[in-house]
């Protein structure tokens, strides 16, 4: 699950991992997925991507237009997939063409640094707000640069997404993650008061898998 939140809680479980990025300030959530390829705008340096369930990592070029086009990019072919396995430092590279695509769109990216281990810290990391709210015309138009979320925690492909998500939340309680479920099983928030483990990100991925797989 991850988080586009600059520090209130998760978005949908998209395990929108958009990973404790912004649960914790700045810092990554499991961590619960690459190109910025497309038509037309300048090609800059190939950035890794994580290909399919194998995890092995392969090149693809990253978009560096000037933001002038139009028109949004919210197909699903050819996004990145996550896995539930998924780490984060994969998602972190995988992300590298919806996260230029965004700076390309004024948003403001910065070098993800030391915050997530083994990955080269002069690549692009999350906004440090919700990118959905605060730049909606950006988010349109890098949606299609955007990784998917695993299947399993995807509502609109997964039938049974409700009990899986119930019992998700379940578990993360119970290993000492305490969070509020959000309403239709959007994502969480942290509950008033807690300070998150350390090993939140392990307890959320563990979690994640367990209630989610069949």
């Amino acid at each position: 699950m991850r988080t586009d939140l600059s520090g209130t809680g998760f978005r949908p479980l998209r395990l929108s991992r958009e990973k404790f990025q912004l649960v914790f300030g700045a810092a990554v959530a499991v961590m619960l997925l690459a190109g910025c390829s497309g038509a037309g705008g300048n090609e800059g340096p190939g950035v890794d991507s994580v290909e399919g369930s194998t995890g092995t990592a392969g090149k693809a070029e990253s978009q560096t237009g000037n933001g002038s086009d139009a028109k949004s990019d919210d197909s699903e072919s050819g996004r990145p997939q996550r896995r539930m396995d998924t780490s984060a430092a994969e998602e972190v590279r995988m992300s590298q063409g919806y996260f230029q695509c965004l700076k390309n769109h004024g948003v403001k990216i910065g070098k993800i640094g030391s915050k997530v281990e083994g990955v080269d810290p002069d690549l692009l990391g999350w906004a440090g707000v919700d990118v959905s709210v605060d730049h909606p015309d950006a988010e349109k138009k890098c949606l299609g640069k955007k990784p998917l979320p695993p299947p399993e925690t995807d509502p609109k492909r997964n039938p049974n997404y409700m009990s899986d998500y119930a019992e998700y939340i379940q578990c993360v309680n119970a290993k000492g993650l305490k969070v509020d479920p959000l309403p239709n099983g959007e994502g969480w928030n942290y509950k008033a008061g807690t300070t998150p483990p350390r090993n939140a990100d392990q307890i959320d991925q563990e979690c994640m898998i367990e209630a989610f797989s069949e």
